[in-house]
């Protein structure tokens, strides 16, 4: 693979580079959001089109993970709107079945099934920081908001979810 320095500055092979470099992280915060692979591919397909029309207007390239990042964190939540009905409709059917709640989080993992009993806010900075390793000050720039903010939610997420696990297993001893 080519050096990206050696590439031409706008060019689809600069953008394969970059895209390469990120490619995991996209999938991973997607399938964080999204909880769906299908979802999260049809979210990051999206995000490549609008990143790909715009490649351009992005003056900096050092800043092009963010950038991306942000973009396809629009498009799942554009996608949860899509699908707010659908979801409904499935509560709905689980409240009727009677399923019980580790039924419903069976095939996720403990981690995941926590994540996602905690705030949207709270769920994707903690899984930009912890899972996609960004830092507090990429993070602030990817969501648009203050560093203190992001600090602030990152404390949060880790009290709830210790507030879940003394819970659950508080219930398993008694």
């Amino acid at each position: 693979m080519e050096d990206f320095y050696n590439l031409a500055e706008g060019s689809p092979e600069t953008f394969e580079v970059l895209i390469n470099k990120v490619k995991l992280k996209m999938y991973k915060t997607g399938m964080a959001i999204l909880k769906n692979d299908d979802d999260t591919c049809d979210a990051i397909q999206e995000t490549l089109i609008s990143a790909y029309k715009n490649f351009d207007s992005l003056k900096d390239k050092s800043l092009f993970s963010t950038w991306i990042i942000r973009i396809l964190i629009n498009k799942c939540y554009d996608i949860l709107k899509k699908n707010k009905k659908i979801s409904y409709l499935n509560k709905k059917m689980e409240e009727t079945e009677n399923v019980s709640y580790y039924d419903i989080y069976s095939d996720e993992s403990n981690v995941e099934r926590i994540l996602n009993l905690i705030n949207p806010e709270l769920k994707v900075v903690t899984v930009l920081y912890y899972y996609d390793e960004f830092s507090v000050k990429e993070i602030s720039e990817t969501l648009n908001i203050p560093e203190g903010t992001v600090k602030s939610r990152l404390a949060r997420a880790r009290d709830k979810i210790y507030e879940i696990l003394k819970k659950e297993e508080g219930e398993d001893i008694g």
